[in-house]
């Protein structure tokens, strides 16, 4: 028996009798299906794609009925698998170095002869003879085991490269990033309320177009794209992309990613974020081409109309270093400024976290939460001197 659970999703994964699963009818009273050889080279231990199901699955079903459910989110699979320790059929763990216990990279479980569900750190998957059965799976799994993230802000895909292409993963923002008005007017100058709502209304409004967000750094740039993120919860889907990996921008993969990422989330409007771009963004050199290039066609054409991507890019230097086709109308959605507060802003923000600044003439976001000025580093004369 398994445990684990519940009742009704036992009774509905362990039909007594092997029958077609949307019918009701025996399988032996339908047409014999062709032969099928089942080719599990290119299958995989555990979950390597939306079109590749493992090769426990391959090998259960064959020819036969398949339906898949899919959710994104959060699972607690060590309690699952101390449940249902005769259901794991497949595991793979990481161990924590000098830390206690482990955290669980993939895992497979097998609740029947064909229901499956296949799980790892940011989504899982309902493998059984019929749609209906497949989403109950996932969905009594999410019942006993999904972790609760209703308190908390928004999220982001963290997009990568591994061995089977260009992935993503789930990454939650804690629920304070997401900012109240009277906290926002707080964080940044007079005026960014109403550039923030006008902005919303553009993101929300439009299919595609790129967006430049300027300023020094730790002037609120990554702090605002958080609340960004969670203001936009409801209607976008949000990607980042690290500096390090900007190149994959360029990559023939991409376009196929997007594509798939599309199709499955058709009813959210995508956004991807590029921070410290400013590389990416600069005019068009041996050392940048593609990516400039890359972000041309993205954000505008007739490859922004199919993928219908929205581009958001942060950077420190400025707008007239970037690459002009970039910032031409009808492709720039929109630039903001973010400005260094002034000392009678800092001092009310800096006051409502009980903190007094010392005097200065502006100040940072991040110097106000570090409670100091910008300090000045002594730096040593480098150079020729007079000789005597």
């Amino acid at each position: 028996m398994i445990t684990g659970m519940s009742p009704e999703i036992l009774n509905h994964i362990l039909p007594t009798t092997d029958q077609n699963p949307e019918s009701g009818v025996p399988l032996e009273n339908h047409p014999t299906p062709p032969s099928f050889v089942c080719d599990l080279a290119k299958g995989n231990a555990f979950y390597p794609g939306l079109n590749e199901p493992p090769v426990p699955v391959l090998a259960a079903f064959g020819a036969n009925c398949l339906h898949q459910c899919k959710l994104e989110g959060s699972w607690d699979f060590e309690q699952a698998a101390a449940d249902n320790p005769g259901s794991v059929i497949r595991s793979y763990r990481l161990l924590k170095r000098n830390r206690k216990g482990v955290r669980w990279e993939d895992v497979i479980f097998q609740f029947g002869q064909r229901a499956f569900l296949c799980g790892d750190q940011r989504r899982i998957v309902g493998y059984a003879s019929s749609h209906g059965e497949a989403e109950k799976i996932v969905r009594d799994f999410t019942s006993s085991y999904g972790e609760d993230f209703c308190n908390s802000g928004g999220s982001f895909q963290l997009i990568r490269k591994n061995r089977y292409g260009i992935e993503c993963e789930n990454v939650f923002l804690e629920a304070d990033t997401v900012l109240a008005a009277k906290s926002f007017s707080l964080h940044y100058p007079e005026g960014t309320d109403v550039w923030h709502k006008g902005f919303v209304d553009k993101l929300v409004g439009q299919k595609h177009g790129l967006s430049i967000l300027e300023g020094q750094p730790g002037t609120g740039k990554t702090s605002y794209l958080r609340h960004l993120m969670g203001s936009l919860n409801e209607t976008h889907r949000f990607y980042f992309i690290a500096p390090s990996n900007m190149g994959i921008l360029s990559e023939p993969d991409f376009i196929g990613f997007w594509a798939k990422e599309r199709q499955i989330h058709s009813d959210h409007k995508l956004a991807v974020i590029l921070e410290d771009a400013d590389a990416a963004l600069m005019t068009r050199a041996t050392d940048n081409r593609a990516q400039v290039s890359a972000i041309l066609n993205l954000s505008d054409g007739m490859l922004a109309d199919f993928l219908r991507l929205q581009i958001i890019c942060t950077i420190n230097c400025s707008t007239s270093e970037i690459d002009q086709a970039l910032i031409r109308p009808g492709r720039l959605l929109s630039h903001r400024v973010f400005e260094r507060l002034d000392p009678s802003q800092a001092a009310r923000l800096a006051a409502s976290m009980g903190k007094i600044l010392p005097h200065a003439r502006d100040y940072s976001l991040a110097e106000v939460f570090a409670g100091h000025g910008a300090e000045i580093m002594a730096r040593p004369h480098i150079g020729f001197g007079e000789t005597k």
